[in-house]
């Protein structure tokens, strides 16, 4: 399979999420994008804010991998981020989990209702109080459902061995957030990728620092770089 490439739109996540951001994503090559639950940028609650983001993915042609839940969000707004998945298919929905304890039933009620949806649950490694990646394991693998893991590879790489963090999640990874680092042992990395089988997208989050264009024109670098190093046409 040929590797697919995304960005998350928290590279937008201090305006209102338009039109003209999924084009500008999508004229830097990319295939897919992590949307920011955040209601000031997309207002999920709202199913005509929803059918607009459809038609404006449709229009970019666009897949919609998934949606990140911040840190504090209530279990019911957690809902309404999965529930986006009635009006636009997508495959995981990310929680950065504030308290992993208080989290859990909220965890356990989500993997009920994102079953039928198609949606894989995922925990984000960068969540407080589940580090090192084999304390988030433990974390995820303490549910009856199957719940993943969003490895964040920045802060992998930050707090520890990103290859060590990658083959420990191996198991549970359902999503893959990259940075703009070239201090990361990136042929290691996207080997070790390959190796344990994952075949999700890689999602730059870029941030909210600084022109999106310039920041997309990194990105898109990077991708080749990455793909150059995966093989000719990806994996």
């Amino acid at each position: 399979m040929t590797r697919r490439f995304g960005v998350s739109t928290h590279l937008y996540q201090q305006q209102r999420l338009n039109r003209d951001h999924l084009a500008e994503i999508a004229a830097h090559g990319f295939e897919t994008v992590e949307v920011a639950a955040i209601r000031t940028h997309l207002d999920f609650h709202n199913p005509a804010a929803v059918a607009d983001f459809l038609q404006w993915l449709a229009e970019a042609r666009l897949e919609l991998h998934g949606v990140h839940v911040p840190a504090g969000t209530t279990a019911e707004e957690a809902e309404l981020a999965l529930f986006v998945a009635r009006q636009i298919p997508m495959r995981v929905l990310t929680l950065r989990v504030a308290r992993p304890k208080e989290a859990a039933k909220t965890i356990d009620r989500l993997a009920g209702l994102a079953a039928p949806l198609k949606v894989a649950i995922a925990v984000d490694s960068n969540s407080e109080g589940l580090s090192p990646a084999a304390s988030l394991v433990h974390f995820v693998e303490r549910f009856e459902a199957p719940i993943g893991v969003s490895l964040d590879f920045a802060d992998a790489h930050r707090h520890g061995d990103l290859i060590d963090a990658i083959e420990t999640v191996s198991e549970h990874l359902v999503s893959a957030r990259v940075p703009l680092d070239n201090r990361i042992d990136w042929p290691s990395a996207l080997t070790t990728v390959q190796k344990v089988g994952y075949e999700g997208p890689m999602i730059f989050d870029l941030g909210p620092r600084g022109s999106a264009k310039e920041l997309l024109q990194q990105a898109r670098k990077a991708r080749e770089r990455m793909e150059r190093l995966l093989g000719a046409g990806g994996v």
